[in-house]
Order: C-alpha cells, then structure tokens, then sequence
C-alpha cells in the first residue's frame, strides 16, 4: 500500500476582533488540509486562538520541489471575541488584510453570522430533543455553501447553509426527503429565507454505481408528479443547444479576469472542441426528441453526492437540481472513485442497470444509443452549472472562472 501523500501548508491567520477596524497577523504550519476550511479552527485552537471563520483570502499552491511534500499558503480570516496580541504584521499580508475589512455579501463571511446561527441550531436541536454535544466542526467554508458535522444527542447531524443563489435546495430537500426514500437526507429542520437545513446523518460516502444509478433513475420517475411544484429551472437538450454559442467562444475557453485562466484550453484544444459541434448538435438532437420526459436533474452527481446505509442509496446536494433529460446526469464513470476506475464492464453493468428502469419507454438497444449521446454530451449540462450558474451569482469570480472547463476538457477526442 503507497504511503499518503505529505502535504506542507503555512496557514497565514489574519484575526479581526469585535469591531472590525484592525486586523493583527499570526502564522502557523500544518500538514492538514484547510483549502475549505477544514482543520482551521483546530489548527488555531491548538494554537490559543479562539475565533470562527470569515473567509478565505488567498490559496496559492507551490510548485513540486522534489522532495514528495505538496506545499500551498493559504490565508484566512478568522474573527475572534476579544483582541490579541501576536504581534505586527507582516507587510506580505497588508494588502489581505486591507481585503478583510472590506464589505461583503457572503452571509457567513460576516462577523455576526456565527453566533445567530448556533443560536438556529441550538433551538432546532432542543425542538428534536437532540441538544448539541459540542462544538461544530467545519467540513467546507466557501462561497457557494457551508457545512457543518454537529456533535448532538444520539449521533451527529449535519448543518447545511446555501447563499440566496441556492435556496432552491433546501426547498428541493426538503420536499424530496419527505415524498421519496434515499431521494435527500433526512430533513430535521430547513428554513428557505436564510439558506438552513439540519440534515440527519444517512449512511457512509459513496456506493456501488449500480445501486446508485438505479436509485437515481426511480428518483425521477417517482418525482415527476413534483416538478410542477419544485419551480425547477431547465437544462434540458433545447436548453443546451441554445448556448452552444455561449460555452464555444473565445470567453468561455480561454476564462479568467485579467487573462487566461490557468484551465484555459489550448487554441489547438478549442479548434478541436468547436469541430465536435455537428456531433454534439445531432445528439442532443435524438434526445430532444427520444420518448423520455423531461425530469428532476441532480446537475452533480458524483460519488462525494451519495450515501449509503443497510443497503439504502440515498443522493446529497441539491444546489444544481433542474429540469432536463434524465440520462444527462447518468454517467457512472463519475461514480467510480476519483473518476478513475474505467473498467467497461463497470461501466456497462452499471448503466444497463440504470436503463432497465426505463424500459416500458423504449426497448434497450434504443435506450443504449440514447444515453451514449448523453454520456457525450453530460459535459455541456455539467458545465453550464458553473458557466450560466456558480459564474455569475457569486461575490469573488476568481475562484470559479475556468471550473466549467474541466467538463469541457472531457468532451475533446
């Protein structure tokens, strides 16, 4: 078995006590991940400092030296109830803390967010007989969501906060959970003005592409009855051929403020992409015009976004859910861990098994060809999830401008 692989990160802390006008420096060393947020507030608290997060202020990742250590810097603020003293602060990170002073949209990136929230929480958990047990501890803090692991009575729950981009999860969840088994987690409380859901726990990451594709296929069919109600928007094949234009231009390939993005693809790749398009067009085509309805799209199915608990599938996430065609979001090679795992018959098993739950529609050989095109063309409707989507609504662009063109990549012979 390969040992892990070491990784190096100077965590720069930038503290901003009550009041919010200065803001004093101090720098620690870790070997944890904190790119989301994870292990910050343990890092600080291992160091005397106590606070929760404001947000993350820069990441830079550090060319490989050689030597097997993945080494980054990473900034984060962190507000903390009373003023310290660490030290000055370094000039390399004036210009940081002159950004965290600065106003924000970002309802968790603000000083007072915290503690209405544990209040939320508290108050939940008392109407559950479920009191919280300690501390919450943070598994990501960024712009789109937060998500907390809650230590409560008989067993943690998990806190979920979504910007007003994204308030259709918790409507989207909440309906789910309580209409359709292994559709979302449990919902123990939700409340859509402020972007809350306290989720039950429902099992351990990841399941067999088999199950999960086949659970995936009788959430949509179960849910169609719903659509008219969950106010979905839609990303289905019309949808997709009319930003064609949008996703193949100069913009979209070559993304990022003040020049390229560092994913940007190549004129050599982009001329390539652009001759896939009579491909791409005559597919999404055949699916706009197969017999299967348009229904509830997840837009991010992946094997991070699945469950699994006595033999129950149960489906995470649903910031990105649409209206579209089904076998978009049906490809199982996003299932296999880390994308890797290309074994056909993996692969094949676990879409026959998907497609049989469609057969009353279609005989199987159509339905093969059908979702050949959508495996093809997934990539269009997974990209436009970042590039008519996260890309425009959020505060700091920076962060999100070329995240649709890993989708594209995929498209490329």
């Amino acid at each position: 078995m390969s040992e892990p692989a070491r990784r190096e990160t100077t965590l720069h802390l930038l503290l901003t006590p009550p009041g919010g006008h200065e803001v004093q420096g101090r720098t620690l060393t870790v070997t944890t991940p904190v790119y989301y947020g994870e292990h910050v507030l343990e890092a600080a608290r291992a160091a005397g400092i106590e606070g929760w997060l404001g947000r993350r202020l820069a990441f830079t990742r550090h060319a490989p030296d050689g030597d097997g250590v993945t080494r980054a810097t990473c900034t984060w603020q962190l507000f903390t109830p009373q003023a310290t003293h660490p030290g000055p602060l370094p000039d390399e990170l004036r210009d940081l803390a002159a950004a965290a002073l600065s106003p924000v949209r970002t309802p968790w990136f603000q000083p007072d967010w915290h503690a209405g929230t544990l209040n939320w929480l508290d108050e939940e958990l008392a109407a559950q007989d479920r009191p919280r047990q300690g501390d919450p501890v943070v598994l990501k803090h960024w712009q789109i969501s937060v998500l907390w692991r809650v230590p409560a009575l008989g067993g943690p729950v998990y806190f979920k906060a979504v910007p007003d981009f994204f308030t259709r999860e918790v409507t989207v969840t909440a309906r789910l959970a309580a209409e359709v088994p292994g559709a979302a987690p449990p919902v123990l409380a939700a409340d859509e003005r402020r972007g809350f859901l306290l989720l039950d726990a429902c099992g351990d990451a990841g399941g067999d592409p088999e199950a999960v594709l086949r659970q995936l296929a009788q959430v949509q069919r179960a849910t169609l009855h719903l659509l008219p109600d969950l106010h979905l928007r839609e990303r289905g094949p019309t949808y997709l051929l009319g930003q064609l234009d949008a996703l193949l231009s100069d913009e979209s390939l070559h993304a990022g403020e003040g020049g390229p993005h560092a994913n940007a693809l190549t004129p050599a790749e982009a001329t390539a992409l652009r001759a896939r398009r009579p491909e791409l067009e005559a597919a999404l085509d055949r699916l706009r015009a197969s017999p299967l309805p348009l229904t509830l799209g997840h837009g991010d199915l992946h094997g991070g976004n699945v469950t699994t608990q006595a033999g129950q599938v149960t489906l995470l996430d649903w910031s990105d859910a649409s209206l579209t065609h089904p076998f978009l979001d049906a490809n199982p090679a996003y299932l296999c861990p880390d994308g890797t795992d290309t074994d056909p018959e993996v692969l094949s098993g676990a879409r026959d098994a998907y497609l049989r739950e469609w057969l009353d529609l279609a005989p199987l050989d159509e339905l093969r060809a059908l979702h050949a095109d959508a495996t093809l063309t997934g990539g269009l409707y997974r990209a436009l999830g970042y590039f008519d989507g996260i890309q425009g609504a959020v505060e700091d662009r920076r962060e999100w401008a070329g995240a649709h063109l890993w989708h594209l990549r995929r498209l490329l012979p």
